[in-house]
């Protein structure tokens, strides 16, 4: 008798335990904000692939490099916190550039014509990251998409396979948005139906061998082939740079 009085008593409790699971008391994470349009900025650092931006660039063998970025929003609601505003956690990508052939590229750097035999591709020049920096961004970012929070939650950043076609990634040319900077925009939908994003990354600051920290200065006269000392072998995110968030 004692047995079924206390089994009625669990079945008459169960439903009650089960309201409670569903309005949140006691789960963890259940008090977490819905994901909402906001603004954040970014700082963060990018490391150039071995051999850093020169006048010269860098031959190869191989028909790809990497680059690695770091990006770090520093406000907003982009951490994990249930409410987004603590947690910060590092935006990290690759990017996996498709090299230039020195024999038929429009550009090819002057380390084509000193490499030995083999050395068939290169890299590294400023006028081959203005030129290519949004395609290899959107094919890398496309294989590959980062992560980033919006009010605790983990979302996707999309890129799409016709990004640069379309403009969600692009060169943004000194004067724009960054400001004297140069920088790229990236954007598109995201693993959140309804939530898209816009990130601004603008080269503000370098570093490397005869840098000045600044990094359009530093790059700029690599276009004409001055600076010919000078080793960019990274340059930081900063100023302008920010994520949005757009929930419709």
């Amino acid at each position: 008798m004692i047995r079924k009085m206390l089994v009625a008593a669990a079945a008459v409790a169960m439903p009650a335990t089960f309201l409670a699971a569903a309005s949140g008391a006691g789960v963890a994470g259940a008090t977490k904000a819905p994901v909402q349009s906001t603004t954040c900025g970014l700082s963060g650092s990018l490391t150039f692939a071995p051999g850093g931006l020169t006048v010269a660039g860098t031959a190869s063998k191989h028909t790809t490099s990497k680059s690695q970025s770091h990006i770090q929003p520093t406000s907003g609601a982009c951490g994990a916190s249930s409410d987004g505003l603590s947690g910060y956690a590092s935006i990290v990508s690759k990017i996996v550039a498709t090299n230039g052939v020195c024999a038929t590229d429009a550009s090819p750097a002057p380390a084509c014509s000193t490499a030995g035999n083999g050395y068939n591709y290169f890299y590294g020049t400023p006028s081959f990251l203005t030129s290519h920096g949004a395609d290899n961004i959107a094919s890398s970012l496309h294989a590959k998409p980062v992560k980033a929070y919006n009010t605790g939650n983990k979302v996707t950043l999309n890129v799409s396979a016709t990004a640069v076609a379309d403009g969600d990634v692009a060169r943004i040319a000194p004067n724009g948005f960054c400001g004297t900077n140069l920088g790229f925009k990236i954007s598109g939908t995201t693993s959140v139906a309804g939530l898209t994003y816009v990130m601004h990354l603008c080269l503000v600051g370098d570093s490397g061998t005869g840098t000045s920290g600044t990094f359009l200065a530093d790059a700029a006269p690599m276009l004409v082939g001055a600076n010919t000392g000078v080793v960019i072998t990274g340059a930081t995110f900063a100023g302008a740079s920010d994520l949005e968030f757009t929930k419709a």
